[in-house]
């Protein structure tokens, strides 16, 4: 499985703006599992989920990796195809158009209504409340390639999995922008 997969497709986009077919994607790019095997650890029912599964196979986002007969059906075990999911950004170039614009326009809508859930129920716990922040700043070619390649590293350093710690691990979220302004 590769570490990061390059989106470039507007179709792949618009699936992963679904937070449903994200956690879909995530829990598959934890380890191989049957559908219902995630539905058990969401917590949905299985027949619920597997048009969302069918969708992220049907784009190339999730392989079979084993079929079984299983009482005169097939059950299908499923991994992502990466364990992080970029888009590539040409995709929301001029050149690709509303359509482009529209799949940004989704991901941070969706982006807007999990931060505005988290911070509605903050708690005064330090290490569990949200950052978020907006900011703005000027810096030569050369620091901007550094702070770049600073954010590569530590996005590469944060697992979307951590087995390690799997009693307490909790999911977390973010989105990140970083951009130069004209």
């Amino acid at each position: 499985m590769k570490n990061t997969y390059k989106i470039k497709d507007l179709a792949q986009v618009r699936l992963l703006a679904d937070p449903l077919k994200l956690q879909l994607l995530q829990a598959f790019a934890e380890s191989p599992k049957t559908t219902k095997q995630v539905a058990a650890e969401l917590g949905e029912s299985v027949t619920k989920l597997y048009r969302h599964v069918d969708a992220l196979h049907d784009s190339g986002l999730l392989v079979v990796v084993e079929e079984k007969q299983k009482r005169g059906t097939v059950e299908r075990t499923f991994r992502a195809v990466a364990q992080r999911f970029e888009a590539d950004h040409a995709l929301f170039a001029d050149e690709a158009g509303e359509a482009g614009a529209d799949a940004v326009r989704e991901m941070l809508r969706v982006s807007e209504g999990e931060i505005l859930s988290v911070l509605a129920n903050a708690s005064d716990d330090d290490d569990d409340q949200a950052i978020v922040m907006r900011i703005r700043g000027r810096a030569s070619p050369e620091k901007i390639a550094e702070l770049r390649a600073t954010l590569k590293d530590w996005l590469d350093s944060v697992p979307s999995s951590d087995q390690s710690a799997a009693d307490d691990a909790r999911d977390i979220g973010g989105l990140i922008a970083f951009y130069r302004i004209d």
